[in-house]
């Protein structure tokens, strides 16, 4: 696929996102962080590497709330430079800011960078996702340069219609261990 079609590609799954009713959009929300709080129970997760929602993506917050509430700290990105991300173990959303394209985002001044545990749990956003963990991003590669040197399980997270029975692949492009879609768990 030409990056022409990436880019229609991304657009198509973005509008699709959009248009998701507001009750549809709670259900698959609840469903997902549902089935997450299963899977991280089920293997005793320790750490947790997630990201704060872009408008439109699957908002992650009522996890991270839950998580908050053992005492725990999320590992949440920050946009460092173009393709760069640095993580940060963040307690609360008190410890978060306005950032890079319009994501909240750790305050690194409270929260400084940190190396992500190896063997983090990550939960990765996306536009579009096989059932066998592919997925297509934003078009920045930021998680494209994390995911290679990530040796814990990676799960992509989105709603139920950004599910694509084939996404295009290129060389840098990274996948994920399973995917989350709608709040059905789906492992290659």
């Amino acid at each position: 696929m030409s990056a022409d079609g990436k880019v229609a590609l991304r657009s198509e799954l973005r509008r699709a996102r959009r248009a998701l009713p507001a009750e549809q959009r709670e259900r698959e929300t609840a469903a997902t962080v549902a089935t997450l709080w299963s899977w991280l129970e089920a293997r005793a997760v320790t750490a947790l590497a997630s990201y704060l929602a872009l408008p439109g993506e699957l908002d992650l917050d009522p996890l991270h709330r839950r998580w908050w509430g053992l005492g725990r700290v999320v590992w949440l990105p920050r946009v460092a430079a173009p393709g760069r991300l640095t993580w940060h173990p963040v307690a609360g959303t008190g410890q978060c800011r306005p950032g890079s394209y319009g994501i909240s985002e750790p305050d690194p001044a409270l929260v400084p960078e940190s190396p992500l545990p190896a063997d983090a749990t990550l939960l990765v956003p996306g536009v579009g996702f096989t059932r066998s963990g592919r997925r297509l991003g934003m078009g920045g590669g930021f998680y494209d340069r994390v995911l290679p040197h990530h040796r814990g399980p990676a799960l992509g997270i989105g709603f139920a219609c950004q599910d694509c029975a084939t996404l295009p692949e290129e060389p840098h492009d990274h996948g994920c261990t399973a995917v989350v879609l709608g709040g059905t768990l789906h492992q290659p």
